[in-house]
């Protein structure tokens, strides 16, 4: 069974109810507490051998990126990061100075934290034979009156990216990127968006999941897909699309918007970028634009973990 199969499995078995407005199946859970006031809750679990590599990584970069990937959902949904809890499956290997690694871990997570004025308020340690694990719960508030999820968007949307993307493996980008809480927040203020999601595991794995959500097609303009510096400029323009496209771990924000709204997205201030690579239709799937006009089914592609 692949990812996707499995979470839309649980989303059909576990429908929402009082005080969640929004469960399974989007990057966070809304839960609405008294006075209406709303709370977002996003968690995400990374492991080595699969997220990183402990031997080869500074543990440092670690905690960082356990808390930026889950900063990175809250953007998402246009939240800001109220605390956080750490739990941590410690490997019981002799060769591993587990207080040192654990030191390490935290003054990543701390620095973040700190950043993005978030409280580290909890969590759990544990011990085992496996290998190291670290889960983050946050939870956050909404930065304006809208919480767009990713089954909002429309026929005649348009299709942002927040920045190019791809080669996010090749430079440790995926251990140092920002989360998009700059362009979460401007976008709370100015701009009314359809849909969002962020894009961790590659645009041809993600636009798909959200165009399913919202039971729309999408057309993708290969011409316009913005390829980051980091993919080698020694592939041919075939590899490098191909990169953007599947290489995941970019932490970019994908949205669909109302057209007459695009004009305000690329004028916004520079050091936000919305590029845009689409729009929203009605039907099923993605098609791929290609430079000559024809339009192609959008190959399988990114990344998914497959539960054995």
């Amino acid at each position: 069974m692949m990812e996707n199969d499995f979470l839309q499995s649980l989303e059909r078995r576990f429908t929402p109810r009082p005080p969640v407005l929004t469960g399974i199946g989007d990057d966070g859970a809304v839960l609405e507490a008294d006075n209406s006031r709303k709370i977002v809750v996003v968690t995400d679990m990374l492991l080595d051998g699969t997220h990183f590599r402990l031997a080869e990584v500074s543990p440092v970069l670690v905690g960082r990126k356990a808390l930026a990937v889950n900063l990175s959902d809250l953007a998402a949904m246009l939240a800001k990061p109220t605390a956080a809890f750490i739990s941590l499956a410690l490997p019981r290997d002799n060769s591993t100075n587990l207080q040192w690694l654990a030191e390490q871990l935290y003054q990543g997570l701390q620095e973040l934290a700190e950043q993005y004025d978030c409280v580290i308020a909890g969590g759990d340690t544990n011990s085992w034979e496996g290998p190291f694990a670290i889960n983050v719960t946050l939870t956050g508030s909404p930065l304006g009156k809208q919480i767009p999820l990713r089954s909002g968007a429309l026929p005649g949307d348009l299709l942002f990216v927040t920045g190019p993307l791809g080669g996010s493996l090749l430079h440790q980008r995926h251990l140092t990127f920002q989360p998009r809480l700059d362009a979460a927040q401007w976008l709370a203020d100015n701009v009314p968006v359809s849909a969002l999601m962020d894009i961790s595991d590659g645009l041809a794995t993600d636009l798909p999941r959200m165009m399913l959500a919202s039971r729309t097609s999408a057309v993708l303009d290969m011409t316009r897909i913005p390829i980051h510096t980091d993919v080698p400029a020694s592939l041919s323009h075939e590899q490098r699309l191909q990169a953007a496209l599947n290489d995941g771990e970019d932490f970019e924000l994908l949205l669909a918007v109302p057209a007459e709204t695009a004009s305000v997205l690329l004028s916004a201030p520079n050091h936000l970028q919305f590029h845009p690579i689409g729009s929203v239709q009605a039907g099923t799937g993605v098609r791929l634009k290609l430079a000559n006009g024809e339009l192609v089914q959008l190959p399988p592609g990114g990344w998914q973990h497959r539960l054995h």
